[in-house]
């Protein structure tokens, strides 16, 4: 069967129904409502001019994002844990999907778009002829309703790095074959008027074959490139990236629900930290209370008998043996 399914036709949002060459951004780079809806995997190549639009149909098999935080460590001295000072975060975004071929035209879309995304792994280069002139490395910004998309510009393409891509042909699913003939008349094959119709009459061959595996496996890991500010404001404990950004990262806004904000003083404080010592005004230290009750007088006198004055021990504690 050439044409769609018409479960196929509903995930593309009707935008397509035959097999056509993909489409091409100019001026912008805004997601199709199909992706924003989350019915399809949208891909683009930001690093192109007029970069191509890669979509596949949310067949998705597994997705898992992940969020790792970096700290150098100081480890001071009679201290039992060291001292964490943050660096750096970083967050990658692991999803695989399944491409299935249930026709002749879903099949030349499905590869068309393929061809497109591992062509796409590659740079940007000023002069053809040579090789070190690379102008882009490869971008790319990857929509997938809410769950992968940058909260920029009320949701766009989440901005990444694909590092490399796992294509797996499913062989013992089948293969749909595609044999062109009779291209340049009006008796072509029902799959030379497909070619045809889809204008790759010119870069196809007379009788040629095309091979298409029935189901197709895609796996990839996205390296994010936050294109947006990230963390808390100190003052105000307002989260940093603004109205362009309040929806990171699942496109809830990040908004309090009272205006009360915070003190600029209010910083958690550790039993050994300075602010837990005794200030230059005498306060006496919260962990080491005066006694006040007539047992603890007691217990201080006894000690000072026994012991002396204790002033010059360092304020450490100091075990005592009574006598019967």
């Amino acid at each position: 069967m050439p044409k769609f399914f018409q479960t196929e036709i509903a995930a593309y949002g009707g935008e397509k129904n035959k097999f056509q060459n993909l489409k091409f951004k100019k001026n912008d780079f805004e997601n199709s409502a199909p992706a924003e809806q989350g019915t399809i995997l949208e891909i683009i190549p930001v690093h192109m001019k007029n970069p191509p639009v890669i979509q596949f149909i949310a067949y998705i098999d597994s997705m898992s994002d992940r969020f790792q935080s970096s700290f150098s460590q100081e480890q001071p001295f009679g201290r039992t844990d060291p001292y964490y000072v943050w660096k750096s975060n970083k967050r990658s975004v692991s999803i695989s999907w399944a491409v299935p071929s249930s026709s002749k035209s879903i099949g030349l879309t499905n590869l068309a778009n393929i061809n497109w995304l591992v062509a796409s792994l590659y740079p940007t280069y000023k002069d053809t002829a040579t090789a070190t002139s690379i102008a882009a490395s490869p971008l790319f910004r990857f929509r997938h309703s809410n769950l992968i998309s940058s909260p920029t510009n009320d949701g766009q393409g989440l901005l990444c790095v694909i590092q490399g891509i796992d294509v797996k042909h499913d062989v013992q699913e089948g293969f749909i074959s595609i044999k062109p003939e009779n291209l340049g008349s009006s008796f072509s094959n029902v799959d030379g008027q497909l070619i045809k119709d889809a204008g790759f009459q010119n870069s196809i061959n007379e009788g040629k074959v095309i091979l298409i595996p029935k189901l197709i496996k895609l796996n990839c890991t996205l390296e994010i490139v936050h294109d947006h500010r990230l963390g808390w404001d100190y003052n105000t404990g307002d989260w940093r990236g603004g109205r362009g950004a309040s929806s990171y990262a699942y496109g809830l806004a990040l908004t309090r629900d009272t205006k009360d904000t915070p003190s600029p003083g209010g910083v958690e404080v550790f039993e050994d930290s300075p602010a837990a010592t005794p200030s230059a005004e005498g306060t006496a230290n919260p962990q080491t209370p005066a006694p006040n009750s007539v047992e603890d007088k007691i217990n201080e006198t006894k000690k000072e008998t026994l012991l002396g004055d204790t002033s010059e021990l360092g304020g450490g504690t100091v075990a005592v043996e009574e006598g019967p």
